[in-house]
């Protein structure tokens, strides 16, 4: 598989990462066997698959566990990227990006993960409780420390990375994007394209709508994430289920799965670094790790987008 610069950094990843929110076995995404989780691991390498995202608010810090019994012999044959800012709380998830907080994280996620460093270390959300300037001077601390080698945000706008960059370096953002979800493309795309930011995606299947499975026969999984998305309730089911149809149709005439074609729709856009895509077992890593394969011909790419803007029309109807 293809690997490209973390932005202005030299680390090399791979176009897709392998997402592990879904090996938290939490309620956002049901349970999940750890057994299920390492073979997925294991395919993802064996597909070339170097670049690896989790966090720990993914059930409890099981899901850095997990990694941090795979990584035991395979650390330098993986680029690790975790997250600072989320924590459990009471049963509930807290953002706090108060310094002691983001050192305490810190320190239990090297413990977690098995390792003495991590690769890309990400803010997750920002804090509208504690200035910018102190979480990025932290983050900035860690990194001149060594102890990470590249500093992320996720879920930034463009003008809070704005003035993250006043206090520390910013190498790679991490914002939801899809074919159903196009907002970064008006001003954080070119804005991270102007200053070499590495842009690494998460939903890259909407919950595992772009799959096509909830509209051409699979039963909707009793899980919180798929239980509060507006695309699988009425009236965005109707729409969605009619624009997915039409997408099928026109790549039935090749060898890929719309859940193919969606993650190779995200790495086929400019300024796209790598797409991170969950996978619960070794047979999703295998089928996702197949979309940076994906080559289809420039006419049928302009048919794609024109179904892309036909819904995005129809979408903006209902507003």
């Amino acid at each position: 598989m293809e690997r490209v610069n973390l932005g202005k950094t030299e680390i090399k990843v791979s176009r897709i990462c392998l997402g592990t929110w879904a090996w938290g076995g939490d309620k956002w995404w049901g349970r999940q066997q750890d057994r299920d989780s390492e073979e997925a691991f294991e395919a993802a390498l064996a597909r070339g698959i170097n670049f690896i995202d989790t966090a720990p608010v993914y059930g409890f810090g099981r899901a850095e566990k997990i990694l941090g019994r795979l990584l035991r012999q395979k650390r330098e044959d993986v680029v690790l990227a975790t997250k600072v800012g989320l924590r459990w709380q009471g049963g509930k998830i807290t953002i706090n990006l108060k310094r002691q907080s983001m050192q305490e994280e810190l320190a239990i996620s090297l413990q977690r993960l098995n390792t003495d460093y991590i690769d890309l270390y990400q803010v997750h959300w920002p804090d509208k409780d504690t200035p910018l300037e102190e979480t990025a001077a932290v983050m900035g601390e860690f990194y001149e420390r060594g102890v990470i080698k590249a500093v992320g945000v996720s879920n930034f706008s463009l003008s809070q990375m704005e003035e993250f960059m006043k206090y520390c370096p910013l190498h790679c953002l991490q914002p939801p994007y899809n074919m159903f979800r196009r907002d970064i493309e008006e001003d954080i795309i070119p804005f991270c394209r102007t200053h070499n930011i590495a842009i690494i995606t998460y939903a890259s299947l909407e919950s595992g709508i772009l799959s096509g499975k909830f509209f051409l026969g699979s039963s909707l999984p009793n899980d919180l994430n798929r239980r509060r998305n507006p695309n699988l309730k009425p009236p965005l089911f109707t729409i969605n289920k009619k624009y997915i149809k039409k997408l099928k149709e026109v790549i039935s005439g090749y060898p890929v799965s719309l859940a193919q074609l969606a993650i190779a729709w995200i790495l086929h856009q400019a300024g796209i670094t790598s797409a991170i895509v969950g996978c619960r077992n070794a047979y999703q890593a295998k089928e996702n790790s197949m979309a940076a394969d994906v080559s289809l011909p420039s006419s049928t790419w302009e048919k794609i987008g024109k179904i892309l803007q036909q819904r995005a029309r129809e979408i903006s109807l209902l507003a």
